[in-house]
């Protein structure tokens, strides 16, 4: 057994199988794959990553195990899923995954792309785990939420990590008093009465580090940036979707600089921060045309035609609500089971509230601003009492 220290929940016991699954090439790239991709250009302590997040969600997933009547081998195999459930993820995190979702239908819990093959693949075989509950677990498919489910490991650890490495005190919550509030009811993470203020207190962390980092704009532009990036690489052939699953933020970064033209030129603006600007900014409410209608695609072209700008220094950015699951995590109030948005109608407002955070952006550099804006502004047909508020 080893003891890693660890920034948000001190000592780590790790024990002897688990060195050997943290050990493999496979959970060693998650060292160099980014947390919360480009947000360190905001916040500069947001360095840190999937590898210790990891770890993080690992550490969770034993302390709520440990309050299951269940077997040790189940267990086991739980704290081990949630120690290979960010297994898969695409360099710079959610920044790539978008691009490999439309290209594949894959995106990072389809984490047998990464378990079936290589040195993990045969780690997992010598220690006895069965890969396929494990991508259960993962996928939040088994009989069991502790990894992926309303209010599991994942969600507590990273908002908790998040909020300490950015230094937004928004998404501090007592993650302790809200475990110990867990109770289980055929196997499903239920929170005890007495823990709704706690899961209240979650739901409000989360809110604020969606709009006040995860959405910030400059993380959206640098977000986008890369994207777009990514996309010209394969479209022009010189890059396979598949391989970003085994590349890392150095690979990748250094792949799209060799690769020259329009790549090399957005590495080099994010490596610099001389970042696109925003031509248009509003909430999706002021917008006039549907949204749902809107390939970001299609409106870049168009935009950038009649603006007279090359269409890859145009990007349409249509944010997309996170799927909320947390709003329907189960609370136990007088003997019967309730979704925590029918009790708590501070989760119902904070669903709401995050309903009219979202902003449409669309972004081009400096130099094109003015031309872009007005163009952008009628092609959304954004009120024109609103339009003065933003030029």
């Amino acid at each position: 057994m080893k003891l890693i220290q660890d920034t948000i929940h001190g000592l780590l016991k790790i024990e002897d199988w688990m060195i050997k699954i943290i050990d493999t090439p496979e959970f060693q790239r998650l060292r160099r794959i980014s947390q919360i991709g480009f947000a360190n250009l905001v916040f500069p302590g947001a360095n840190h990553t999937r590898f210790e997040h990891s770890l993080g969600v690992m550490e969770i997933a034993r302390r709520l195990v440990e309050r299951m009547e269940i077997d040790e081998d189940e267990k086991m195999e739980i704290v081990a899923s949630a120690l290979l459930h960010d297994i898969a993820h695409l360099p710079f995190s959610h920044c790539s995954e978008s691009v490999v979702e439309r290209r594949l239908g894959l995106n990072h819990e389809n984490v047998e792309v990464v378990l079936r093959k290589g040195e993990i693949k045969d780690v997992l075989r010598d220690l006895g785990f069965n890969v396929r509950k494990m991508i259960a677990h993962i996928k939040g498919l088994s009989d069991c939420n502790v990894v992926k489910g309303d209010i599991d490991a994942d969600r507590i650890d990273y908002l908790m990590r998040d909020s300490h490495y950015t230094g937004v005190a928004h998404g501090v919550f007592d993650a302790q008093r809200l475990i110990n509030k867990i109770v289980f009811v055929d196997k499903k993470i239920v929170i005890d009465a007495g823990g709704l203020r706690s899961a209240e207190s979650l739901l409000i962390s989360r809110f604020l580090m969606y709009t006040t980092v995860y959405y910030h704009h400059v993380c959206r532009i640098a977000r986008k940036m890369f994207e777009k990036a990514l996309e010209f690489c394969i479209e022009e052939g010189n890059l396979k979707p598949r391989e970003l699953f085994h590349m890392d933020d150095f690979t990748t970064i250094n792949f799209l600089k060799a690769s020259g033209g329009y790549p090399k030129d957005v590495v080099e603006r994010l490596l610099n921060r001389k970042l696109f600007k925003r031509a248009l900014y509003v909430e999706i409410k002021r917008v006039g045309v549907n949204l749902n209608r809107i390939d970001p695609s299609n409106a870049e072209r168009e935009i950038a035609e009649r603006a007279g700008v090359d269409e890859k220094y145009v990007i349409v950015d249509i944010p997309k609500l996170a799927n909320g699951e947390e709003f329907e995590a189960l609370v136990l109030v007088g003997g019967e089971m309730k979704r925590l948005d029918e009790v708590s109608s501070l989760v119902r407002a904070l669903r709401e509230a995050e309903k009219n955070s979202l902003m449409l952006g669309v972004y081009t550099p400096k130099e094109f601003v003015d031309k872009v804006s007005r163009v952008a502004a009628e092609f959304f047909a954004v009120d024109k009492t609103y339009q003065s508020k933003l030029f």
